[in-house]
């Protein structure tokens, strides 16, 4: 049976029950206790039973028509509850296709970012093995780009650039003095520039760059965390604000260089080679300067609380009355000639003693050098 069938069905029974229901109304005491009623001059009694009947009538034809509204009322709400659910349904189903679409984006987007840090990357190589010094510095800066760009590629990226600094920067063997108006190699410095001004990672990993010729580099700002320079020559390099917290600089040559504040604290530098360096406002506190050599150096304003300088050669130095040195600190250097040192420092009985040991150190020294003469 079609749809139009079936409410034309339903429309036909609707009206027939309603032409029954009002023919049951007017004619149904007559049909139903007709003996007992008159047609035609109604008596009170007649009047009784007929509205009886009707009232009756009425009661069940409203409670058939609340029922019905009851069940009509009743379908319709189970029909909201299951759309409702179906639409609950299909939401959830859209909701995991978006973020399965997401998730698919996401993964598209990510391989397509790396298969271009690759290729940078690459490129970057290339450049980077140039015979030319303007492409080896495209090379630079490209990895130094991607080093910003890919977390991931960040510990790649800084040895790439320590093996060229370490293949290009290498000390020569034979003697030589570093001219007064040196500088580092464009390439090399660029590197370097780029190693020590990185986002620093607590990682632990260290940057081997050990004894790599890095005279002449010249710094404005940056850190040298994790780098480890045992026997790296600076010689006449400048220093604007670097800090050297945490690095390895053991053995380090500092010749002629120039610091302008920045940061000493708590490195290592055994056997370091600080002569005729000039220090102005270094942060040195707790730096280890074991057998240091300051050599008619400068120390200018410099904080050197706590630092360890036992056998440090303080030979012609300079020690600015700004500089803070405890007498205890400087009595474990070797002081010798003519150093500068300030007035509260070598009034202390802890000092005046270390000049008199050392003098007679070098005293005998000299009394040595001088009988193979006679």
């Amino acid at each position: 049976m079609t749809q139009r069938t079936k409410r034309t069905v339903i429309s036909g029974a609707v009206f027939l029950l309603v032409i029954g229901y009002a023919l049951l109304l007017w004619r149904g005491p007559w049909w139903i206790d007709g003996a007992h009623l008159r047609e035609r001059g109604l008596q009170p009694a007649d009047g009784v039973v007929i509205t009886g009947f009707r009232t009756t009538l009425v009661a069940l034809g409203a409670g058939a028509v609340a029922a019905l509204g009851l069940w009509y009322t009743h379908r319709n709400h189970e029909l909201a509850q299951r759309q409702f659910e179906q639409t609950q349904e299909q939401f959830r189903l859209t909701q995991e296709q978006f973020t399965h679409t997401q998730k698919k984006d996401r993964d598209q987007t990510s391989l397509t970012s790396e298969g271009q840090v690759t290729e940078r990357y690459v490129e970057a190589i290339k450049l980077l093995a140039s015979d030319r010094i303007t492409e080896r510095l495209g090379g630079i800066y490209s990895l130094e780009r991607i080093m910003g760009d890919s977390s991931r590629d960040r510990g790649t990226v800084v040895e790439v650039l320590a093996a060229f600094i370490r293949e290009n920067a290498r000390i020569p063997s034979e003697p030589f003095e570093t001219p007064l108006d040196y500088r580092a190699p464009e390439d090399i410095q660029a590197a370097f520039t780029v190693l020590v001004r990185r986002k620093v990672q607590d990682d632990g990993n260290s940057v081997l760059l050990t004894y790599a010729d890095l005279r002449g580099i010249s710094l404005r700002g940056g850190r040298f965390d994790n780098l480890v320079l045992g026997g790296a020559r600076f010689d006449r390099g400048t220093f604007w604000d670097v800090s050297l917290t945490r690095a390895n600089l053991s053995s380090a040559n500092f010749r002629n260089v120039t610091f302008y504040g920045g940061s000493l604290s708590g490195s290592v530098l055994y056997f370091a080679d600080f002569e005729r360096a000039h220090l102005s406002n270094v942060d040195m506190d707790g730096s280890v300067l074991q057998s240091v050599n300051f050599k008619k150096a400068v120390l200018d304003g410099c904080s050197m609380q706590d630092v360890d300088l036992q056998n440090a050669i303080m030979d012609q130095t300079r020690i600015i009355d700004s500089t803070t040195l405890s007498p205890g600190d400087l009595a474990k250097a070797d002081i010798r000639n003519a150093t500068h040192i300030p007035d509260r420092l070598i009034s202390d009985p802890a000092v005046t003693q270390r000049l008199v040991e050392c003098g007679r150190e070098q005293d005998s020294a000299d009394s040595s050098e001088a009988e193979p003469s006679a």
